[in-house]
């Protein structure tokens, strides 16, 4: 019997669902997770690649930072070794032509008697002229391409290889106030990575997206003769007049006349002319202790240049022949013609069979290498034979005994022996201080001053 209900119209209500048809969510705290997992890892790899990112840049940024300094460096070096070279051509390549100057006459005007510099500026302007250098990569060239216009403003080497090409521009300039020093200048080299016109101006500015250097260095000029001679004649030893007629002549007021400076003595048949009133005899200084004091022919060149022998052989601002087979004039005439400027060092004998050098004019450097008219600082290590000629220099001897010959050869500027001077010519030495003190000033190696660098 069936049971009534006792809500009639009211639906029964239902119970559970069987196990088998329920669906509750599958997963969900997993997927959670692992998105958590994921962004945690997707924040660690974009802070790993910042971090990446920033380290590249940095390493990009110090590689073109060195790369400019290493060029500004290599700037300054090749400006000194500029002023010290010999002729070169518009590309700064060494030049035998007549017609070409020395990189220093290109970008020194003068050196006065005081050895003051004198710095070029271009036409209508006060700006001086400047040198650039650009690196060429190319395998075959692996060099610098330089312009050294000197009375223009340069422009920048054509370099059509691919790779990194810098280039450094190099100005020269006077020290700035409050200095008033004018016989030291100062190199001012900018380095740049990349070959622009911004980095080629009289105040360069780094190419956009590259990097710049600019250092500087104080130099001066070295004299290749730091102590002038007081006499026509100087010689460690004797002086012998020989057979001949030795002339000696010394006018000059500020070397108090005088003829003969040795630490022997005086014989022969010398013909002495000094100052106006002055007996011949006492324009002379013979049998000076200290000349004579000099244990080696070394301490006395060390007086006389301020360095040993080797060293002036080594400098920049000397030049060497090999003079073992003997030298003549027209050698020495060469080396000089293409190495103005330069103390020339003879390695054996030297005969003086014409003119040699010649008489300053003044001016400019390069109106003086142009014109061939300078006088040359001689040092021969052998015997030098004065046959014919004029020589307008001074001629420093390290042979012992100094045999002169039986010439007719004039030397105007002075003579210096080592040791003893003799022989039977009849030469005549005519003391010349304009002349010396242009071999003073205006001969010799530029120098670095201590203290004179900066890269700031």
């Amino acid at each position: 019997m069936k049971r009534a209900d006792s809500h009639p119209g009211r639906r029964p209500a239902l119970g559970p669902a069987p196990a088998s048809r329920r669906t509750p969510p599958r997963g969900v705290a997993s997927l959670v997770v692992v998105l958590l997992l994921f962004f945690l890892t997707a924040l660690v790899a974009v802070y790993t690649s910042r971090n990446m990112i920033f380290e590249q840049r940095t390493s990009a940024n110090q590689y073109r930072s060195t790369q400019a300094f290493e060029a500004a460096e290599a700037g300054l070096n090749w400006a000194l070794a500029q002023l010290n070279g010999g002729r070169i051509d518009a590309s700064c390549r060494p030049s035998a032509s007549a017609s070409d100057v020395s990189f220093r006459a290109r970008y020194i005007e003068t050196i006065d008697a005081r050895g003051d510099i004198t710095l070029k500026t271009l036409p209508g302007s006060t700006d001086p002229p400047l040198a650039a250098c650009v690196f060429d990569p190319d395998p075959a060239v692996n060099d610098w391409r330089c312009d050294c216009p000197g009375t223009t403003a340069p422009t920048l080497p054509t370099v059509a290889s691919a790779g990194a090409k810098p280039m450094f521009r190099i100005r020269f300039e006077y020290l700035p106030a409050p200095s008033t020093r004018r016989d030291v200048i100062r190199i001012v080299s900018a380095g740049c990575t990349r070959a622009d016109a911004a980095c080629l101006a009289q105040n360069p500015t780094a190419p956009a997206g590259d990097a710049m250097a600019v250092l500087t260095h104080v130099v001066t000029l070295r004299s290749g003769m730091s102590t002038v001679p007081t006499a026509a004649l100087t010689a460690r030893g004797n002086v012998d007049g020989g057979t001949g007629a030795l002339q000696l002549i010394n006018t000059d007021p500020a070397s108090n006349g005088m003829t003969i400076h040795a630490g022997g003595t005086p014989s022969g048949n010398l013909q002495l002319t000094s100052l106006p009133g002055t007996p011949p005899e006492e324009s002379t200084g013979t049998g000076d202790s200290r000349l004579a004091g000099f244990a080696s022919g070394q301490r006395m060149f060390s007086s006389r240049f301020g360095m040993s022998a080797a060293m002036h052989q080594a400098q920049p601002g000397a030049v060497r022949l090999d003079c073992s087979a003997g030298c003549n004039a027209a050698q020495v005439n060469g080396a000089a013609r293409d190495n103005p400027g330069k103390a020339i060092w003879l390695d054996g004998n030297l005969d003086v069979d014409g003119d040699i050098g010649a008489a300053p004019t003044g001016g400019s450097l390069a109106a003086s290498e142009l014109a061939a008219s300078r006088p040359l600082l001689l040092l021969v290590t052998g015997t030098t034979t004065l046959t014919s000629g004029t020589v307008h220099g001074m001629i420093y001897g390290r042979a012992a005994n100094w045999d002169r010959g039986a010439g007719t050869t004039e030397v105007r500027g002075a003579l210096v022996a080592e040791g003893n001077f003799g022989g039977s010519g009849s030469q005549r030495i005519v003391y010349d201080p304009a002349l010396l003190a242009e071999l003073r000033t205006r001969s010799g190696t530029f120098v670095r001053v201590p203290g004179g660098w900066k890269d700031f």
